[in-house]
């Protein structure tokens, strides 16, 4: 693999740090050359081959007849495919996240690859990542990486803007059945419902606050949709313990409740 595959920087303007700040979201196009896709994909498709991470149906009926799951997340990449490593070691993504945030260090949470297959595929209903998380204070974010053409119809990401303003809800499950986020919205807030789809082309990628409102729907096209998705820990995050749901790194955990959160598997990036 090329040395020098997900080096270099990339221009996050003025304009788009203020979008981010103001809507809990930004779009950035062409983050990735053709040669980087290559390489993400491979390790991606290896790793949905292999599954040598935590794999799981996060739409929680497991495989179809097929062997297919209907939203398939598999995490932490990095621990074994070497490109999954190279993007995120990289820095080009860091320093964006940087960019976005001002934080002077970028640590990793995790990564995952979400697919959704042609067909059997489920949404993720719309939900907020940080009560997900073992975090006391918003400011997590995401970077949601297209490795594929990603259209309304394919299940790309869309957004309630400034939604990220609204404090933490209760976690919404994703499978069937169960309270819908905007069951728990004030008259204000679901008057500001309204969605904004963010299709990308390949190697265009989102970051979104961890409070943000996101949703994507399933893809009903005859084309898989892969996506490599990164959560990173900026400066001024604390761990939450116990105030928090448990989730699959609370055993790496490092800290004492209050204190940086940080882990044995959550290497500093920037």
């Amino acid at each position: 693999m090329n040395d020098k595959l997900f080096t270099g920087d990339y221009p996050v303007s003025d304009e788009q740090v203020a979008f981010f700040q103001e809507n809990g979201y930004v779009r950035c196009d062409d983050v990735l050359n053709e040669e980087e896709l290559a390489a993400l994909r491979h390790g991606v498709d290896q790793a949905r081959a292999e599954r040598k991470s935590l794999a799981r149906d996060l739409a929680g009926n497991g495989a179809d007849k097929g062997g297919h799951e209907r939203l398939l997340q598999m995490l932490n990449l990095w621990e074994n495919y070497p490109e999954v490593r190279a993007y995120l070691f990289g820095g080009r993504i860091a320093k964006m996240v940087q960019r976005l945030t001002g934080s002077p260090s970028i640590h990793l949470y995790h990564d995952q690859a979400l697919i959704k297959e042609p067909g059997p595929s489920a949404a993720a209903p719309w939900h907020q990542d940080q009560p997900y998380w073992p975090s006391k204070e918003p400011g997590m974010l995401s970077c949601w990486m297209a490795l594929d053409d990603v259209p309304v119809e394919r299940g790309c990401m869309q957004f309630i803007p400034g939604s990220h303003k609204w404090g933490e809800f209760p976690p919404i499950s994703f499978s069937e059945g169960g309270k819908a986020l905007a069951d728990y919205l004030t008259e204000e807030q679901a008057a500001h419902w309204n969605p904004v789809p963010v299709e990308l082309m390949a190697g265009g990628c989102t970051f979104h606050h961890g409070l943000t409102f996101h949703y994507t729907r399933p893809n009903t096209t005859d084309h898989i949709r892969r996506a490599l998705v990164a959560i990173f820990i900026p400066e001024g995050i604390t761990y939450a313990a116990e105030e928090k749901m448990a989730n699959p790194f609370s055993d790496t955990i490092t800290s004492r409740k209050g204190e940086p959160l940080r882990g044995t598997r959550f290497p500093r990036l920037a």
